[in-house]
């Protein structure tokens, strides 16, 4: 069985979760903004920021958390994506004149 580190795991992964404390303030801004539907909530969107950004603290509605935890983990997705497209251009070999000396 493995042994799993908890400290390297919970802070390799405390920016994916600050990012989405903070991303519970999109959840807010929506949540407030005036109208009934989505068009009129887009035209007072910048009016739920206003009210959302006057307190620093994250929200903890649970409407808002699940937005921060959907920012969170897209993000965490979209790293975890892109560190396994990363494209060496020899695997296994040195780059540049280190191979030719002898």
């Amino acid at each position: 069985m493995k042994n799993i580190n908890i400290k390297k795991l919970a802070l390799l992964n405390l920016p994916y979760a600050l990012s989405g404390l903070y991303a519970t303030k999109l959840g807010q801004a929506w949540r407030l903004a005036e109208g009934a539907n989505a068009s009129e909530k887009l035209l007072h969107i910048m009016d739920g920021f206003a009210a959302a950004f006057q307190s620093a603290l994250p929200s903890f509605h649970p409407s808002d958390l699940l937005v921060g935890l959907a920012c969170g983990a897209a993000l965490r997705l979209a790293v975890y994506i892109k560190s396994k497209n990363a494209k060496k251009f020899r695997h296994g070999q040195e780059y540049g004149s280190a191979r030719w000396s002898a």
